[in-house]
């Protein structure tokens, strides 16, 4: 190593020990601010040197254990002043006659008689482990009630769901009774056309195409009761389709049947809504639905429209 860096090293070495000497003064002196800045002085001069660093954590470990001891001072001295505020005064002791041979006490004359004074409430000694416990308790007791508002809470809401899904079920039976009952009276009202044709087949002798048209009139009524609601049930689609077994007409025929009463339910829609010449917002949105369920183009829509506007303005003629 060349001589001037030895030189620059022993120069460091020897100030950061006077540095650290000091520093140790001060930790023994008690006066660790001053111990700490001369650490941070010989750190300046080596960072990572291993006294320093060592004497850098030994410093901080005594200022914790100060302000430790200083603390648990601060509590032992609160709590003896709160013994000795609690205790009676000491009574005065009678005077003494001077000092002579066999001199005895002097008669101390008793003080007139006075009220008694008001006897002061002891105080009440608190200690660190009472006031931790106190602590303690007050936590305790918050965590409950809050616990309690929050299990208040979920009952609430598990009543209101409950309530809710009764609601639903009463709804719903309900919904299913009328559906039910809805069913039932097609399959009635679809029974006694069925028995009307086979009436009509029973009392005609002609050929099947001149009973042709009759059949396709009662095919056309069960149609257009079946479009009532927009669409055809597979209940309902069965029901035709049997019919249309018992009456020996053509899939052909049957579809066109199907496709114009379709229509005619549609216009049937529409004349109901325009009849007071005004269409609602609630009427326009029913009519689209219709009209999508119904399969009906706009196109159709709009001839259908057009129809049911010059047939009121005859009407108004």
């Amino acid at each position: 190593m060349p001589p001037v860096i030895q030189q620059d090293r022993d120069a460091q070495k020897k100030m950061i020990g006077e540095h650290l000497k000091a520093a140790d003064r001060f930790i023994k002196a008690s006066e660790f601010p001053k111990a700490l800045e001369e650490v941070t002085k010989a750190l300046g001069v080596e960072s990572n040197n291993m006294y320093a660093l060592a004497y850098n954590e030994r410093i901080k470990v005594a200022i914790e254990a100060a302000k430790k001891k200083e603390e648990e001072d601060k509590l032992k001295k609160l709590v003896e002043d709160q013994k000795k505020a609690a205790l009676p005064p000491k009574p005065a002791e009678p005077p003494r006659a001077p000092s002579m041979p066999d001199a005895k006490p002097l008669p101390v004359s008793a003080p007139p008689a006075a009220a008694p004074a008001p006897v002061a409430a002891p105080i009440p000694q608190i200690t660190a482990d009472d006031m931790v416990a106190k602590i303690k308790k007050e936590a305790t007791e918050t965590a409950d009630k809050k616990a309690d508002e929050r299990l208040d809470l979920l009952k609430k809401e598990f009543e209101s769901a409950r309530r809710k899904l009764e609601e639903d079920v009463v709804l719903f039976a309900s919904q299913a009774k009328d559906a039910v009952e809805a069913r039932t009276k097609l399959e009635h009202t679809i029974t006694e056309q069925m028995k009307e044709i086979q009436t009509i087949r029973s009392e005609q002798s002609h050929s099947a195409a001149s009973s042709l048209p009759a059949a396709a009139e009662i095919l056309r009524v069960l149609f257009e009761k079946a479009w009532e609601d927009g669409a055809i049930s597979p209940d309902e689609r069965s029901l035709l389709q049997t019919a249309q077994s018992i009456l020996k007409m053509s899939d052909a025929d049957f579809s066109a049947l199907e496709s114009s009463t379709r229509s005619s339910s549609y216009l049937a829609a529409l004349r109901e809504v325009w009849k007071d010449g005004v269409v609602t917002p609630e009427e326009a949105e029913h009519l689209e639905q219709l009209r999508k369920a119904l399969n009906v183009t706009g196109d159709e829509h709009l001839k259908l429209e057009s129809q049911i506007r010059k047939e009121s303005a005859a009407k108004k003629q």
